[in-house]
């Protein structure tokens, strides 16, 4: 038997499909096959990569994701996390067995692991940045870790019970595709006052200077269908060190020479956000 990084990856393989044609895959000693002969091996530090070709991605590099991990182990997010985990699990209620959750876009896995901890689920995390799923990789575990694109989700058709989908966009064609029939759709949008402190820092920065959720919710609604909406609001106070990574960690700072800003001025941080639920 493969190492238990490799191995829980190939115990998925009938959940697969290949990125290249679209046919199933097959576990093999150390990789995932198709019928094709495309091949895809298990990294040995216990992720899959589904793509032919990872991109670069413009900030989204191993200081970036470290920086997100560094503030979700200090709480800052423990109350949107937590409602997350909730509606998963209320989710998963009625499913058979333990049920298959997807966090589409997981960067690091902090949400992934979150969910895999309360909910005991096969979870699987999902991300395009490499350097994402080499961090969120690390020291084991039992979920498995994908790089992928979501364009093109290399899952099979009605494979997954609940996809989790966290400040990152969706496809709502390819979410429809692998949710089984009745399955759950979690989305999370920021509200009009997340990260408002931060904002405030870079605003003279920002070319758009007022808050637009660019009709996400109504989009979703359209796409998907909305069954519930739930709001989470957390204030934390931040410390000097803390400062320094949100704004290494939040994307309206990527093109924000560091240098020209006051980070100690940054001495609380509210998260406030939206969670969508539809069901197919």
């Amino acid at each position: 038997m493969a190492r238990p990084g490799i191995q829980k990856h190939l115990d998925i393989a009938r959940l697969l499909r290949c990125p290249h044609c679209g046919e199933p895959m097959r576990a093999r000693q150390t990789d995932v096959a198709c019928a094709q002969g495309h091949s895809y091996p298990v990294a040995a530090k216990g992720y899959l990569t589904l793509l032919d070709r990872v991109p670069a991605l413009k900030g989204y590099d191993r200081a970036f994701f470290e920086a997100r991990q560094r503030i979700f182990q200090a709480g800052h997010y423990r109350d949107l996390m937590d409602q997350v985990c909730l509606q998963v699990r209320r989710a998963l209620d009625n499913v058979d067995g333990a049920g298959t959750v997807v966090d589409a876009g997981c960067g690091e896995g902090a949400y992934t692991k979150a969910v895999q901890a309360a909910c005991h689920s096969l979870t699987i995390g999902l991300d395009l940045a490499k350097d994402g799923i080499q961090c969120a990789a690390r020291g084991g575990g039992e979920e498995r870790w994908i790089v992928a694109d979501l364009a093109s989700i290399p899952l099979a058709d009605h494979a997954v019970d609940v996809i989790v989908n966290v400040f990152t966009p969706a496809n709502y064609a390819e979410f429809s595709r692998v949710l089984k029939p009745g399955g759950w759709l979690i989305k999370v949008v920021p509200a009009a006052n997340h990260m408002r402190e931060l904002r405030e820092l870079v605003q003279e920065h920002l070319a758009r200077k007022t808050f637009d959720d660019h009709g996400v919710a109504e989009h979703m609604e359209r796409s998907f269908g909305l069954a519930e909406r739930i709001r989470v609001t957390q204030t934390t106070p931040v410390a000097p060190l803390e400062a320094t990574d949100l704004i290494k960690m939040s994307p309206v700072a990527f093109n924000i020479d560091e240098d020209s800003l006051d980070a100690s001025a940054l001495d609380s941080i509210t998260v406030d956000a939206e969670i969508l639920i539809a069901r197919t």
